[in-house]
């Protein structure tokens, strides 16, 4: 899995400052100033003024639709209709289990290389015996693709919902592949603004109380330190 990121709004700082004042923002707080307490109190309709643009590659056609539930942004995915996909690369789910044991680990490998080489040669017969009608062969060759099969992706997303995808994709519970692709994510902004993004982590984490409540799981980080939402709303008699 690659993630670069191809463009940014620069100055997204300066521009969410002077947006904020616009709304009545004291004029004596800083930029930095504004800006935090915008991200920590969630007054962040101004953040939709800053964009990214990624390219993300390698990851697995699964992925990518849980990719397409993050509804504010813009989606543009390799076509499988006009892309020839004999020999296909593929993710390999095993490789975010390591603590599998080792004899079951590779029991299952041999078995999932096995589907893999399988849907190739059934894609790469398909194709062939429609090759006088490319068009065709590539529309019907591509119904046998896994799930696992790499797509290149090109999205871009404002930073509010940006706050949201990483909030919600880093957490514990967050599908294993999905939540390397929101650590790479939140790696390559927190470089362009860390006064943004540096203190953006799962939900439980970023709004100080965790709404996964009784799923949340014991290898959660954060399980002794933060409250559930349940937690919090029991100790205030909502209960």
């Amino acid at each position: 899995m690659e993630v670069r990121l191809l463009r940014v709004t620069e100055g997204g700082v300066d521009l969410v400052a002077n947006s904020a004042r616009v709304s009545g923002v004291p004029e004596n707080l800083s930029r930095e100033e504004i800006v935090r307490m915008i991200v920590e109190n969630d007054y962040s309709s101004a953040l939709e003024h800053i964009t990214f643009t990624f390219d993300i590659s390698g990851i697995s056609v699964a992925i990518s639709r849980e990719l397409l539930e993050h509804r504010i942004a813009s989606h543009t995915a390799r076509s499988t209709r006009y892309n020839m996909e004999k020999g296909f690369d593929f993710v390999n789910p095993l490789d975010f289990f390591p603590e599998l044991d080792e004899n079951v680990r590779e029991s299952v490998q041999k078995e999932f290389l096995k589907a893999m080489e399988d849907a190739r040669k059934h894609y790469a017969r398909i194709y062939e015996m429609l090759e006088d009608r490319p068009a065709v062969a590539k529309e019907v060759a591509r119904y046998v693709l896994p799930m696992a099969t790499h797509t290149h992706y090109i999205w871009s997303i404002n930073a509010r919902s940006l706050i949201n995808f990483l909030m919600l994709r880093l957490c514990v519970r967050a599908a294993p592949e999905m939540r390397e692709l929101a650590k790479k994510v939140r790696s390559a902004v927190v470089e362009v603004y860390p006064e943004i993004f540096s203190n953006v982590k799962c939900r439980g984490f970023t709004l100080g109380v965790c709404p996964e409540n009784e799923a949340r799981p014991k290898n959660c980080p954060y399980r002794n330190v933060i409250k559930t939402k349940k937690g919090v709303k029991r100790e205030a008699g909502c209960y």
